[in-house]
């Protein structure tokens, strides 16, 4: 992100890994067509292969941009950019709770579709191309949003970008709840799309934008475990439990509800609330920074 000189630009980046995540699991959704052991194997191969050239291009990356979002902390003022005082700094900011809230909701509404939508399209009798053209479906419909995606964060805000892609993981569960053939379910997926990528451009800029000086890596790192890790670890738990417990159908079923129940509370909570994430500031540590003055000088004095 340092790189980018406008961050709301970021979107228009991202949109080419969604381009190749479409090529890779169109081409892999037919080959695995086959169900072959080789068909299979031959994937991981070339999944392993196309990492090298990516790790190059990443090692060529370097910090041109000195915007001091991740400039050398010291002991005179600065604090270190450590997880710990990142978690100390986010309990300070309500919005910023919220927040990364609504991103781990999301990561357990995720977690839960990513395991079990083609366990469901499997049970109306998809296969590897179904799959593949899927995935081709959801990745097409999220190029457009990740180029917009900077534009329509500042038109709409964070906050409500991420209650309407909780509102789309809602819709996703009863339409895979209620299909009866593999391409029914291909609404689904166009929503997807659709909503990822407004979310996490939005949600990558907004964690980029509120995280105090030297931390940003430290709140990114956060965004990315609470949707990513955390969430959708956890997701995938839970509705493991679920789908042994009632099956698939059901699982979906109780998923979309939860999430009806948190757009309810959240929708109260924007209606009430005077603050608006429009205009993202970073979270204020200038506290921590004179209690750490005030520390060294008395350290200093005895």
């Amino acid at each position: 992100m340092n790189i980018i000189p406008d961050k709301s630009q970021y979107g228009k980046l991202r949109l080419w890994g969604q381009f190749g995540f479409a090529i890779g699991s169109t081409l892999v959704g037919i080959s695995l067509n086959r169900a072959s052991e080789m068909a299979f194997k031959s994937a991981f191969v070339i999944h392993a292969a196309i990492t090298f050239p990516t790790l190059l291009c990443m090692r060529s990356f370097r910090d041109d941009n000195d915007d001091g979002k991740d400039a050398p902390t010291t002991r005179e003022g600065r604090v270190g950019a450590d997880f710990r005082q990142g978690l100390r700094f986010l309990l300070r900011s309500p919005d910023a709770l919220i927040f990364f809230g609504l991103v781990f909701v999301l990561g357990v509404s995720s977690g839960i579709i990513e395991n079990f939508a083609y366990v469901r399209m499997r049970e109306v009798g998809g296969v590897g191309k179904d799959m593949g053209i899927s995935r081709l479906i959801s990745s097409a419909a999220g190029v457009p949003m990740f180029w917009f995606s900077g534009e329509l964060a500042n038109a709409m805000g964070v906050d409500r970008i991420l209650v309407l892609s909780l509102v789309s993981y809602a819709v996703r569960f009863f339409i895979y709840a209620s299909m009866k053939r593999p391409m029914a379910g291909l609404p689904a997926e166009a929503l997807r799309g659709i909503t990822f990528g407004a979310f996490w451009s939005s949600a990558t800029i907004y964690a980029h934008r509120i995280s105090p000086p030297g931390m940003s890596a430290t709140f990114l790192s956060l965004l990315n475990a609470m949707y990513g890790g955390i969430g959708q670890s956890f997701g995938a738990v839970i509705g493991g439990k679920l789908q042994s417990w009632y099956g698939t159908v059901n699982t979906f079923m109780y998923a979309g509800i939860g999430d009806l129940i948190f757009i309810a509370l959240m929708i109260v909570y924007l209606a009430l609330r005077d603050t608006s994430f429009h205009a993202p500031k970073q979270i204020d540590m200038s506290i921590d920074m004179e209690r750490d003055k005030k520390g060294l000088e008395h350290a200093g004095k005895s």
